[in-house]
Order: C-alpha cells, then structure tokens, then sequence
C-alpha cells in the first residue's frame, strides 16, 4: 500500500555570508513547502549551526543538526561545511539544490562542483533544479518577490523531490540490499533494514565496510560492522 505519510525535507539556507540575497529566496521555498500536505519542513540557516572552523567531518558532528538530518526523508540545500558533518544520515536520501546568484549563472558552477560530493555521501540529486540569476532583480529591496513564475518552478522542483522521497523511503524501509544477517535497532529493538554498505572512514584506519541500517520502526539509522549476528 502506498505510504501516505508526509515527508520530513528541512530546507538549508546554505551561506552565512553577510548581505546575502538567498535567505529570500528560502524564505520563499518554506513558504511553498509549508502549504504542502505531502510534507513537513523547518528551516535551517547555516549561521546557527556550532560548527568548529577548527576540524571538519564527522569530528564537528552537531547532535541537534544530526538528528534532524536523521529524521529527513529529503533535504533542500547545503553547505560543503555542515555536508561533511554526517554520513550514515545522508544514505539513499533526495536532496534538492536551489542555485542563486547575483549574476547570470545562477550559482551553476558552485552546483556542479558540489554533485560529487553529494553522490560520495550518497545522497540522490533530483533533475529538477532551481535558478536563480540575477537575484537583487528577483526580489524588491525589502525582499518582496518580483517574479512570478518563481513559485510555479518550485512547485515542479517540489514535485520531484516529493515523489523521490516517497520512493526512497520505502527501499530504505522494507527493500534489503542482500541476505546479509539484520540487526536489532538499539532505540527500539525492531528489525531494521539493511538498504546500503558504506566504507567508514571516521576512525581513521584506512576505512571499515559498514552495513547501513534504518529501522521502519522509529526512523534510527545505524552503521553495523559486516558481521553482525541476525536478530533472533
């Protein structure tokens, strides 16, 4: 049966930069995504995240941040910075990329640089994107949108990620990758699914195979060591 459940997708406002344009433009994607019964946002701004400049990884991991990105089904934006602080959170999940630029561009060359980087992670980029060149022509002095067609492009990016989401939770839920033994959820102690397998280069030993895990149950995810013995 079709899972009717709404979509966790947070929406990061992905630069800290002062005088930016782009919160304008996440404002206006909350706006269209709050009004959406197929999902449920919150949004995220880049500032208020208290990542060390100091390290990087898994090492300057946000609890709060990390627990959000565990529970999303899906993901609009992104900062290469706060990207590295997780792993497991990311796997088979969608993420959306909304370019801005204050040129003609639309901020395409910072996206393409960052497409490998969202595929390592594991994370799936849908095809539909959104431009926005020229921004300080998009919005008023006061952030008020100018251009209409805006939120009818969102609507179609929205669509997408909505529909990959749909069809990526349920693999993560009840599609296992092989016969490999499942384990037991340390918050709930359901079987989980064993959906991926992830080289785990946090402890820094040349890196370890890991089965990656996601209980149906309560949402936790969790890196196991290949030989893990099956639940009983």
């Amino acid at each position: 049966m079709h899972d009717t459940r709404p979509l966790a997708i947070p929406i990061i406002l992905g630069t800290p930069r002062q005088g930016r344009l782009s919160e304008h433009v996440a404002r206006v994607i909350v706006e269209q995504a709050s009004a959406r019964d197929d999902m449920r946002t919150e949004h995220i701004d880049v500032r208020d995240l208290p990542l060390s400049s100091m390290d990087a990884g898994e090492q300057i991991k946000d609890k709060q941040f990390s627990d959000t990105i565990m529970r999303a089904d899906g993901l609009i934006g992104m900062l290469k910075h706060a990207l590295n602080s997780n792993l497991k959170e990311y796997i088979h999940k969608p993420v959306g990329l909304c370019r801005v630029s204050a040129g003609g561009f639309g901020g395409t060359r910072v996206v393409e640089s960052l497409l490998p980087v969202m595929r390592e992670l594991g994370l799936a980029t849908i095809f539909w994107d959104v431009n926005v060149s020229s921004v300080g022509k998009v919005f008023d002095a006061g952030g008020g949108l100018l251009d209409e067609a805006l939120p009818r492009r969102l609507k179609k990016f929205l669509d997408e990620l909505v529909w990959l989401g749909r069809v990526l939770r349920a693999g993560r839920d009840d599609v296992s990758l092989n016969d490999a033994p499942t384990v037991a959820c340390s918050m709930c102690a359901a079987a989980m699914n064993h959906h991926a397998e992830k080289i785990d280069y946090s402890a820094g030993n040349g890196g370890t195979l890991q089965q990656v895990n996601q209980c149906p149950r309560c949402g936790n995810i969790e890196l196991r060591p290949m030989v893990e013995a099956a639940v009983s």
